[in-house]
């Protein structure tokens, strides 16, 4: 589905161009309700510049060790009681076979939820989040309000968006110590984080918290020690010594941009970029939102899939930019592709009330506008935008 440009408004001599680029900006004024809060940070800090031919950090994608997230959220969507009892069908079976449940978390006012657990099968501890189960709903309600990000260590220029924090706040406290008691109890297992939606973002922060954590791999009175009012890095960095470190792995899918170019620069510097893999699929609106134009920027590193079969790429994404040539290149405005990764729905049974659900939802015409809007933003010829 190609933007909706008005065929009047064809870029033929300069003062067509500037009247094009005024028409452009002023649109973002009819969307005042979507548009609030700017982030920290001259805008233009988060236009694309020019990309290697490939990424600084080579990273290895694990497709199932990603297909085993997928089922992880997946699950996330069940009836609590399924959840508990690891009885969820094909999200639980897929997954793992040997998984007991630690905790559950539910936030009615967010209408988030997520689990913690042990995964005995791969000796993982694993946090899972979902999003919304009204998916149309939230991407119509999503606002772009931004707060400080609330880290020391990332400065006071950091900023991520309110709502989301909110979110992973509301369960936090009690997520930190569920992992503690987890990691107390089996010392030598990982930690697997992983995020559908809204439950993507979640993931990102609690990500990024752990590592801060430093937990050591290895059975100690530190880990007896530690307590969720402790969540300051102790000092100690995996390039110090990263094998006696547990290691947190991180998978999303269809997440939304997190936070602005600071964060974004001090939590890819946190995060293994060999154990952090953002996943998108075709033309799956979230990820463009909130856009770019307002100072958000994603974190690496991002696997594209452009269809629905099992070929993806690698993108060249960094820290302060996003790759171009993979979910960016293309105008995203069908809902089934936030809903439907790597061959089979994000929710907890795929049956054909759920398929035919997922392939009805469509956007408001004022996010599908929002996102013309950012698309003919990123694809304005460099030439055309400098013309006067």
């Amino acid at each position: 589905m190609k933007p909706p440009l008005t065929s009047a408004l064809v870029v033929r001599t300069c003062v067509c161009t500037t009247l094009v680029l005024v028409l452009l900006f002023s649109s973002l004024a009819i969307f005042a309700p979507l548009y609030f809060h700017p982030l920290p940070g001259n805008h233009t800090t988060t236009t694309t510049p020019a990309f290697p031919d490939a990424s600084p950090t080579a990273v290895v994608y694990n497709i199932s060790n990603s297909w085993r997230a997928l089922h992880f959220c997946k699950s996330a969507y069940c009836p609590v009681d399924a959840v508990v009892n690891w009885s969820c069908g094909s999200a639980c079976g897929n997954a793992t076979t040997d998984f007991h449940v630690f905790n559950v978390y539910e936030n009615a006012s967010t209408g988030n939820s997520g689990f913690s657990g042990m995964d005995h099968e791969a000796g993982k501890i694993v946090v899972a989040f979902r999003g919304t189960a009204n998916t149309a709903n939230w991407i119509q309600d999503l606002d772009f309000w931004s707060m400080p990000y609330p880290h020391p260590a990332c400065g006071e220029l950091c900023a991520i968006h309110r709502g989301f924090y909110k979110a992973y706040d509301s369960m936090r406290e009690q997520l930190l110590q569920d992992v503690l008691a987890m990691h107390a109890q089996y010392p030598t297992y990982s930690l697997f984080i992983t995020g559908h939606s809204l439950g993507g973002a979640i993931a990102v922060l609690s990500a990024i918290e752990f590592t801060t954590w430093n937990l050591p791999r290895t059975h100690s009175p530190l880990a007896d020690n530690l307590s969720v009012s402790a969540a300051v890095p102790t000092g100690v960095t995996a390039a110090d010594d990263p094998a006696h470190l547990m290691p947190v792995e991180l998978y999303t899918f269809g997440e939304p941009r997190v936070g602005n170019v600071y964060f974004t620069n001090w939590s890819t510097s946190v995060l293994s970029q060999e154990r952090q893999f953002r996943v998108t699929h075709a033309r799956d609106p979230v990820p463009h939102l909130p856009p770019r134009s307002w100072g958000y920027l994603h974190v690496p590193q991002e696997h594209w899939y452009p269809a629905d079969d099992s070929v993806y790429m690698r993108c060249a994404d960094r820290s302060d930019a996003e790759d171009p040539a993979c979910s960016n290149s293309v105008y995203s405005t069908t809902v089934s592709d936030h809903l439907l990764y790597l061959g089979t729905c994000t929710r907890c049974s795929c049956n054909a009330a759920t398929m035919e659900e997922i392939y009805n939802y469509t956007l408001s015409p004022e996010v599908e506008a929002l996102l013309a809007t950012e698309y003919l933003i990123d694809h304005t010829p460099p030439a055309a935008v400098h013309s006067r």
